[in-house]
């Protein structure tokens, strides 16, 4: 006896062997053009990675477009009611990023649905109710019953595919408006777990990272959310409304009480202070001292002074250690801030605030004797060794600072304690405000999530006028040795690459990584920076200017290196601006640290600098100005190209010659070494 069909469950029909054999057709065609396209190499996972990655800078490059056309494609792809939407966030997760990919794939789906709707109510009424007659009956019958509540339920949970839905409420008086933002609040969800997943996977870098905690938690997700949202279906409309209801207020409460915790301020405030031993960071590149690990233990009390300055009280936890004292601080100087000619400039100030932040800034402040420092207590050691004391913005998000402290052995600082700490980002949202001018809220998530600026549009003419311009004699030998003095000596374990001999082995495309520098301030090897120096394989030529800055309107010089690249199309132009020839260091290629070393950006302070200086010349009113821009004048981000900063200085023997250095990624090494003449 045949059982009876089940109220509400369409019976699914088997499909015919000749859809079959389309279907088994079709995989064919596409696995066909698959191998065609990624060749024998699909399989490595050096090779996916590397298209993704090409796709990933198409989309960067032009964000704008992509998204535009990503939002198009996707909207095509539903209102055609082709079942490719799951795989479509997926992609776009991987491509765009979860925070971007949603706002995309739910405009495009959102669309899409609509236009499936619409083409179904006015154009396609008969051959829906013909094809899917039976099936969309009951979905058409509880919707008349149900309502939005009824969509937003089949939105939450594919109990009936999307498609189908979107054609079986065409033949329903619903509106436009109800059917569009019902959808979109349903789907929002599911979009941001497989958009989320997508973004998972596509920064895998090797085979390991698939059993990496982010994930397996991803997948996880996949798998438990269906059968979530199909349990709550199964629980009555008003237990769901009400239980909603009470989420949403404690989410409401929740989030108003973590903003509060995360930005509070108190004009004296206890702040832990994390430590690391050798054991835990193994990969910290900086000098120690024989005495690094006997004085650990020490806690911050930030006390508020006025509005921009503070003592930064670091309070020993044993007896055998010395409370240190950093006394009346200007934290505004190590605060982003703007210059005045760049704050009516939108592309000039995103680039401005995000290099500000995110490049390195230490501070020092003298050792034993220094009016900035009182030192009492402790064994005696502190109180009479302490050589050097340093305060550190990090090249990270909002509030990420640390401190150094070193005594000299042998003729040279050695550290011997240094401790990570968070300061307080209500002071530090008050103080950008205060510096810039701007709000917050709107501008201060970039700070806090690293979102880089690319792609915006920059005028060099609104930093600097032009007086001279000429091509300068220029020698750059790709087949000289890499070398390293310096900095660049004691980092040289933080690069992970073989066989790099010359300045041209960087730039071939052999894997060449470097140690990330990550929360709370440290070196890891866990997930190495990776590099674009493909960008500038070939270098074409360089041009020396003569330039008015905006900053004081006084003569200065300007270098620009241009480099193409022989894979892809383009310009990459390295410009560094704003600095004097003649007031340049003069020293031969192996005393190069003692050139202008400087980061990226515009009005930004040097990497490391003494406190004395920073107050003599705040940043803000600094004409320097180093970026990589295309030939579109679009910025390029160099920390994603590999790209820390510049050395100059002049030859030791003549003084119209000019030696360049670009530094790489966190400074670890060289990667290139160009001689200018003007």
């Amino acid at each position: 006896m045949p059982k009876p069909d089940t109220p509400g469950r369409p019976e699914s029909r088997p499909l015919s062997a000749g859809r079959r054999r389309g279907l088994i057709g079709l995989a064919l065609v596409l696995a066909a053009v698959a191998l065609w396209a990624f060749g024998s190499q699909a399989v490595s996972m050096d090779a996916l990675r590397n298209r993704l990655e090409s796709i990933q800078k198409l989309a960067d490059d032009n964000t704008l477009v992509a998204g535009l056309a990503f939002v198009g494609l996707y909207a095509a792809a539903a209102a055609a009611s082709l079942p490719i939407g799951t795989a479509l966030t997926l992609l776009g997760g991987a491509i765009f990023g979860v925070w971007m990919a949603v706002p995309l794939v739910a405009l495009g789906s959102t669309l899409g649905a609509t236009g499936a709707m619409l083409i179904s109510r006015f154009f396609l009424r008969d051959w829906v109710t013909d094809r899917f007659g039976e099936r969309i009956e009951p979905v058409q019958k509880r919707f008349e019953e149900e309502g939005a509540y009824y969509l937003f339920a089949l939105r939450l949970t594919p109990v009936v595919p999307y498609f189908l839905v979107n054609l079986a409420l065409g033949l329903t008086r619903v509106r436009v408006w109800t059917f569009a933002w019902v959808s979109l609040v349903g789907m929002l969800p599911a979009i941001w777990i497989y958009a989320n997943a997508g973004s998972v996977l596509g920064a895998i870098d090797r085979p390991a990272d698939l059993v990496s905690p982010a994930v397996l938690i991803s997948l996880t997700l996949l798998g438990v959310a269906p059968l979530a949202f199909r349990w709550l279906l199964k629980v009555p409309r008003r237990k769901v409304l009400i239980g909603a209801g009470v989420a949403a207020g404690v989410l409401l409460m929740g989030s108003t009480a973590a903003a509060w915790l995360r930005y509070r301020t108190a004009d004296s405030m206890a702040i832990p202070v994390v430590e690391f031993t050798n054991a835990d960071y193994p990969e910290d590149p900086t000098p120690r001292s024989i005495h690094h690990g006997k004085y650990t233990g020490r806690t911050l009390t930030l006390n508020r002074r006025d509005e921009t300055h503070f003592d930064f009280v670091f309070e020993p936890q044993h007896p055998h250690l010395a409370r240190i004292v950093f006394k009346n601080v200007d934290v505004s100087l190590m605060t982003p801030s703007l210059p005045e000619w760049t704050k009516d400039k939108s592309a000039l100030r995103k680039v401005a605030l995000t290099d500000r932040q995110w490049n390195r800034q230490q501070v020092r402040f003298g050792g034993v004797g220094s009016r900035h420092l009182e030192v009492t207590g402790g064994d005696g050691f502190e109180a009479k060794r302490l050589y050097s004391a340093d305060l550190v913005k990090n090249s990270l998000e909002a509030g990420r600072w640390e401190v150094m402290l070193y005594v000299q052995e042998r003729g040279d600082k050695a550290l011997y304690y240094q401790g990570w700490f968070q300061f307080p980002l209500g002071h530090y949202r008050r103080l950008f405000e205060q510096n810039t001018g701007l709000s917050y809220l709107t501008n201060g998530w970039r700070l806090e999530t690293g979102c880089r600026p690319e792609g915006v549009r920059i005028r060099m003419d609104d930093l600097r006028r032009v007086t001279r311009e000429a091509e300068a004699r220029c020698g750059y030998d790709p087949a000289e040795f890499v070398f390293a003095s310096g900095e660049q000596a004691r980092r040289r374990r933080a690069v992970v690459a073989e066989n790099v001999l010359s300045w041209k082995d960087l730039y071939d495309g052999r894997p060449v990584r470097f140690a990330a520098f990550e929360a709370p301030g440290r070196y890891s090897f866990a997930r190495p920076q990776g590099n674009e120096y493909q960008r500038m394989d070939t270098f074409e030529r360089a041009l020396v200017r003569e330039i008015a800055s905006r900053a004081d309107n006084e003569v200065r010089n300007e270098i620009e290196l241009v480099f193409r690249s022989s894979r892809s199309p383009g310009v990459c132009r390295f410009i560094v601006s704003g600095f004097r020839w003649d007031r340049l260091p003069q020293a031969g290629p192996e005393e190069y640290p003692r050139g202008l070393y400087m980061p990226m950006g515009i009005a930004v302070p040097p990497f490391f600098q003494d406190y004395d200086s920073l107050l003599a010349s705040p940043p803000q009113r600094s004409p320097y100005v180093c970026l990589m821009l295309n030939e579109e004048g679009e910025w390029l981000d160099h920390r994603r190209i590999g790209v820390d900063g510049p050395i100059l200085h002049r030859d030791a023997q003549n003084p119209n010659r000019a030696h360049l250095y670009l530094m790489s990624y966190e400074r670890h090494m060289l990667v290139g070494h160009w001689v200018i003449e003007r």
